[in-house]
């Protein structure tokens, strides 16, 4: 199975990728999260794994919620184990994104907004998942559905911390 790990991952970004669209980067290694779901008052603790994918031209991640060492007493009602390719795309300097878990595939664009990074469903612009904040050893991010008065109701806030 080595093979197909080593034409998959990659060491490092592509130098092709500008550094300006290398959005992200530093999510790049293993994390764990509190996931707060406040349609259901609900949290639970989940993993969050990222590499370098296709030459560096790519990231993929692996979301596992909930975690794996609490997945057998911790029960959830919105268990996923899903994985996420994000390719960049030199065409329109966006991100082309899939995130695939059991009877779903969701297709989003990725683009910078201010700090933030907002994927955006492409089936239905109404639903956006946003990185808010992305540090060295920690991240913020948000599941939020867009009201038709624009404003934004979180639906999911994901605390993550880097573990490698």
């Amino acid at each position: 199975m080595n093979y197909f790990f080593e034409a998959l991952t990659s060491e490092s970004k592509n130098p092709e990728l500008p550094e300006e669209f290398n959005y992200f980067g530093k999510l790049i290694g293993s994390w764990t999260f509190d996931y707060t779901d406040y349609n259901t008052s609900r949290t639970v603790k989940g993993e969050w794994h990222f590499s370098w994918v296709l030459e560096g031209m790519a990231v993929q991640d692996v979301i596992i919620l909930p975690s794996r060492d609490t997945r057998d007493k911790n029960t959830h009602p919105d268990d996923e184990y899903g994985t996420t390719l994000r390719v960049y795309n030199p065409n329109t300097h966006a991100w082309d994104i899939a995130y695939c878990y059991t009877g779903k595939i969701m297709r989003l664009e990725a683009r910078k907004q201010d700090d933030m990074i907002i994927l955006t469903n492409i089936d239905d612009e109404k639903k956006k998942w946003v990185f808010i904040k992305i540090e060295d050893n920690n991240f913020h991010w948000q599941n939020v559905t867009v009201k038709d008065d624009g404003e934004w109701h979180i639906n999911v806030d994901l605390y993550a911390v880097r573990t490698k």
